[in-house]
């Protein structure tokens, strides 16, 4: 069988109608499955991996991303965001003898942070966000 790979604006619309219908996903790839069924016609499958799919979630203006985490290597240097790819922002602070010291990096895209003790996402909640 062919697969096809959709436009994002395909896919931010079956997941705008998935979590119209579901309201919250608690899982990434339950996310996946629910979009693809959506998406799905009698002639044509389509293919999309799940780090694009919480990349179009997380630019959407209808999503609200909840990142469940583990503790990691404190040693490990992180300067992408590990959810959307995008830079990490230092977030620093001023000492007692003048100087600066980073205390947690931040992302401003997807809203990931991480202190001394590196988050590792473990999972993803995904949310349909209140209208105001």
């Amino acid at each position: 069988m062919k697969y096809h790979i959709p436009e994002d604006e395909q896919i931010q619309n079956a997941l705008k109608k998935v979590l119209q219908e579901y309201r919250t996903v608690h899982s990434q790839n339950k996310l996946k499955d629910l979009v693809f069924k959506e998406m799905e016609t009698v002639k044509e499958k389509f293919g999309v991996n799940t780090q694009r799919l919480r990349n179009i979630a997380i630019n959407s203006d209808f999503v609200k991303l909840e990142i469940h985490s583990r503790e990691g290597d404190p040693k490990k240097i992180m300067n992408k965001c590990p959810v959307c790819r995008g830079d990490l922002k230092r977030v620093k602070n001023k000492t007692i003898w003048g100087g600066e010291v980073t205390i947690e990096f931040s992302c401003p895209s997807c809203g990931y942070w991480t202190g001394k003790k590196k988050r590792i996402p473990t999972r993803y909640v995904f949310h349909l966000k209140k209208k105001k």
